[in-house]
């Protein structure tokens, strides 16, 4: 079993949230959940072993997503030069990325789920470092947007979101306050979010 290193997700997050492209994946037309699925990667050892700044680490990084390293069949993203147009769908959908890795029985990432289908106040755990928050969006009946928690906090936001920071593809951000993050998606009064907490998992 491969342990989920919320640290290296945080610092994937935090290295390229802010940047169009890295020049390890491919980018989609909607990035969000592509670049979240990006961070769980480096999570679970995606990175390990290389720097995310030099030129030459890139490009080794860019041949383990082809080589599909800590990938599957079922949950995979392209590498930047790739001439295929989508990674797969939990890989770059956020409805199909939350049911891949709550329901998730065989290789590939895992995740406890929590808060689905509810208003954000009824969140009963704390959020931290690595976490995955989505948000529902009312125009589309359906979860919309993903981002990754990358502040070192562990805490209730039901209580206060002061100190907890995300990194988001779509629009892009490398330390965006959650707060802000939640005005752009939704109105406090009526918004609902859920929560991914990745555990350990096999590839």
């Amino acid at each position: 079993m491969i342990d989920y290193n919320k640290k290296s997700a945080s610092q994937y997050g935090i290295q390229f949230g802010n940047k169009f492209e890295n020049r390890i994946f491919k980018r989609m037309t909607e990035d969000c959940t592509n670049f979240i699925c990006q961070c769980v990667w480096a999570g679970y050892g995606g990175t390990d072993g290389y720097s995310l700044s030099r030129p030459e680490d890139i490009v080794a990084l860019r041949n383990r997503v082809a080589n599909m390293y800590r990938q599957t069949p079922l949950w995979y993203g392209l590498d930047f030069k790739s001439l295929e147009q989508f990674g797969s769908l939990p890989f770059i959908r956020v409805e199909e990325f939350w049911d891949y890795v709550v329901n998730n029985n065989s290789s590939g990432p895992r995740a406890k789920g929590f808060n689905n289908g509810k208003h954000w106040t009824e969140l009963d755990v704390d959020v931290e470092q690595g976490d995955v928050i989505q948000f529902y969006h009312d125009d589309i009946q359906r979860y919309g947007h993903s981002a990754i928690v990358v502040s070192d906090t562990k805490q209730n936001i039901v209580d206060s979101m002061d100190g907890v920071f995300v990194a988001q593809h779509s629009t892009d951000f490398s330390y965006r306050p959650l707060i802000d993050a939640f005005k752009a998606n939704c109105a406090l009064e009526i918004c609902k979010i859920r929560l991914l907490k990745f555990v350990p998992a096999y590839f």
